[in-house]
């Protein structure tokens, strides 16, 4: 192989990498803003969680007095529910976070 014919190659793969590469950052960019849409959620769910209402609904429901059906989810009035989700919120957050600082350090 020619060193000419070595070089296009290696042009081409990294050509190639770049092309990728603003691929892949059409989707960060969309995945930083669907992540702040689910933080936003959260934030509203997490709210109506520790709020006075949450409690009365938890003891309407141990009255039966609610429909608590859903279309397949739990029940936000199962317990811990939203709880066990505001945990998982947070480890995914870290775990993202860890991701984006070990990167960051080996620069």
């Amino acid at each position: 192989m020619s060193d000419i014919q070595h070089l296009q190659e290696k042009l081409d793969h990294i050509q190639s990498l770049y092309r990728q590469w603003l691929a892949a950052k059409e989707v960060l960019e969309r995945s930083r803003s669907e992540l702040q849409q689910a933080l936003k959620i959260m934030g509203e769910l997490e709210a109506a969680y520790y709020s006075p209402e949450y409690s009365d609904l938890l003891h309407a429901d141990a009255q039966g007095l609610l429909d608590t059906k859903t279309p397949g989810e739990y029940s936000v009035m199962s317990e811990d529910t939203i709880f066990d989700e505001l945990i998982d919120k947070d480890q995914a957050l870290w775990a993202t976070l860890r991701l984006c600082i070990d990167h960051l350090d080996r620069q």
